[in-house]
């Protein structure tokens, strides 16, 4: 039951971690409103304490074994954003009409546009080419 609990939470917190990313990443006027006040760094120590407490719940009912939470970390840092990131930007993006227009010519179609990075700021596009 804990353990189940504690997989839940890691769960949660990734979810809101991919969620805090996009915001991190993403240029203004494509970035969610809740990003441009306080409440971003709420939900950035938010994700950060549901990880910790999801990994602590782990290892208290696990017997004390280091095992149950090393697998929810690996879980939350190399699989899940594998998984949820997709879903998060076809979610946050704006709608494929209201891009037509600029992605159009470069070749973006409506099955595809979400998985370029045209959505993010131009320095962090930038680092990425070099």
């Amino acid at each position: 039951m804990w353990t189940i609990l504690g997989f839940l939470i890691v769960i949660c917190a990734s979810i809101l971690e991919c969620y805090c990313s996009f915001g991190r990443q993403a240029r203004e006027d494509v970035k969610p409103g809740v990003f441009k006040s306080w409440v971003r760094f709420v939900l950035e120590v938010l994700w950060m304490l549901l990880l910790i407490s999801g990994a602590i719940i782990l290892f208290l009912f696990s017997g004390f074994s280091i095992v149950a939470p090393l697998i929810a970390i690996v879980l939350f840092w190399l699989v899940f954003p594998f998984i949820i990131n997709p879903i998060m930007r076809r979610r946050l993006l704006p709608p494929w009409d209201d891009v037509k227009k600029e992605l159009g010519p470069k070749g973006f179609t409506e099955q595809n546009y979400w998985r370029g990075s045209w959505w993010m700021k131009d320095a962090k596009v930038k680092r990425q080419k070099n």
